[in-house]
């Protein structure tokens, strides 16, 4: 019966399988091998080295070696990307001649990507063929003509590593990327913000519309590398900021303003990551930067010799981006400031915002009720608000109950996702 299903059935069910299973299915019958056949099935693969690539006979590698014309998405990546104390360097260097291996096979076949995500790469050691594996890498990329997306998020290499597939991806890309996230490709210690080879390799990214990074990569040089390298092309800039990031560079408002002047379609994204207090923000948010979507994540512990001063930060955001902000998140933990007239206003000032999400005390809950009433009267318009009030009262519940009552259904006629989270209760 199995035989005799339709190959388009067989091909749905194939196309969940790992690439190890896939490799018996190729094996159980004719009907079986021709569906597995199928190009559709082999356009995005995923392969971890050290879990698929075992043995000289591995069925990854055969499977690659008879279907890998069709690949064109590829994640290469480690299953456990952690190295354990105990754990040989043998075994690891093993894993690595066969990762290099691997790329031999796939560059034998000619194959063309359009994406390659290469993530979660952390060595423990130094070991032997990790920078024979990260070269193979790079002589593979050197190969590549239709590469539009490339991802090191997390890879957690050295500026060397990264450069070094930078410089392939700009030889023979540079025309044809258009993504690029570089979040943790460099180690937490080693800034390349105002490295020479890294702002050369920037510049020759002609036609890059999407570039994700962390703020320790960025710097003055490395806007006027994008200036130049993309202009009227570049239209995502998407910015991280961490607790651990080195913060002893600025940004000028200069350096900003001549990327937008150049790149008119630029947005803007933060995140960020437990910084909380209001002086380690400010500097990030000058007035030239076309902020459309603000994160910040607060964590439990800062420091307590000083304010935190959220309300200046959200003042900062609304005196400078009424006219670009989109999103908004605020998960702002163990706050004690009250925001609340500040939420009021960022809905009323911004026009743009159409989602924004608070996760913090809120002191008087009927500031719910004006923010629905604000939305049907037509005075803001935002698409979607989730709000975790902190500490709510019996009282605060019943307000809750009254406003989910007279506001629910007119929101949802206009298809506006609101949520009020009760940590108690289910949310409303």
């Amino acid at each position: 019966m199995w035989d005799q299903l339709p190959e388009l059935i067989l091909t749905l069910i194939f196309d969940h399988l790992e690439c190890r299973d896939r490799f018996n299915v190729d094996r159980t019958c004719q009907s079986w091998s021709r569906a597995l056949a199928a190009p559709v099935l082999w356009r995005s693969i995923t392969i971890t080295i050290d879990r698929d690539l075992r043995g000289d006979l591995s069925p990854t590698k055969q499977l690659v070696a008879k279907y890998g014309q069709y690949i064109r998405k590829l994640e290469f990546a480690w299953s456990r990307p952690y190295i354990l104390p105990r754990e040989t360097r043998a075994t690891w260097n093993i894993r690595a001649k066969e990762g290099i291996e691997f790329i031999g096979v796939i560059k034998d076949k000619t194959v063309q990507l359009n994406q390659l995500v290469l993530t979660n790469w952390f060595f423990g050691t130094n070991w032997n063929h990790r920078s024979k594996l990260l070269y193979a890498v790079g002589h593979f990329l050197r190969c590549q003509q239709k590469l539009n997306f490339l991802s090191l998020l997390n890879a957690n290499l050295g500026v060397s590593d990264v450069l070094r597939l930078f410089r392939a991806v700009s030889w023979s890309c540079g025309g044809t990327l258009e993504q690029l996230d570089i979040r943790g490709a460099f180690k937490d210690w080693q800034a390349p913000h105002s490295n020479s080879r890294y702002l050369e390799y920037l510049g020759r990214l002609h036609t890059l519309t999407t570039f994700k990074l962390d703020y320790p990569a960025l710097s003055d040089l490395a806007l006027n590398s994008l200036a130049t390298a993309a202009p009227k092309v570049l239209r995502d800039l998407h910015i991280s900021v961490r607790d651990s990031d080195s913060r002893q560079h600025t940004i000028q408002d200069d350096a900003w303003l001549n990327l937008v002047t150049v790149c008119p379609q630029l947005t803007v994204s933060y995140t960020i990551v437990n910084i909380s207090h209001y002086e380690d923000i400010a500097y990030l948010l000058l007035p030239s930067i076309p902020l459309a979507r603000f994160h910040m994540y607060g964590g439990h512990v800062w420091d307590q010799s000083r304010s935190r001063n959220f309300r200046s930060t959200v003042g900062l955001l609304i005196t400078y981006y009424t006219k670009t902000l989109t999103e908004v998140t605020l998960q702002l933990r163990n706050n004690r400031e009250a925001l609340d007239d500040l939420l009021v206003s960022m809905l009323e000032r911004c026009k743009r915002l159409m989602k924004l999400q608070y996760d913090g005390i809120i002191r008087d809950v009927d500031t719910l009720r004006e923010i629905f009433g604000l939305q049907v009267d037509n005075k803001t318009y935002f698409q979607t608000i989730h709000v975790k009030p902190r500490n709510l009262s019996l009282k605060n519940r019943v307000i809750l109950d009254d406003i989910n009552y007279r506001y629910s259904h007119k929101l949802m006629d206009r298809g506006v996702d609101f949520r009020i989270d009760d940590p108690a209760f289910n949310f409303y």
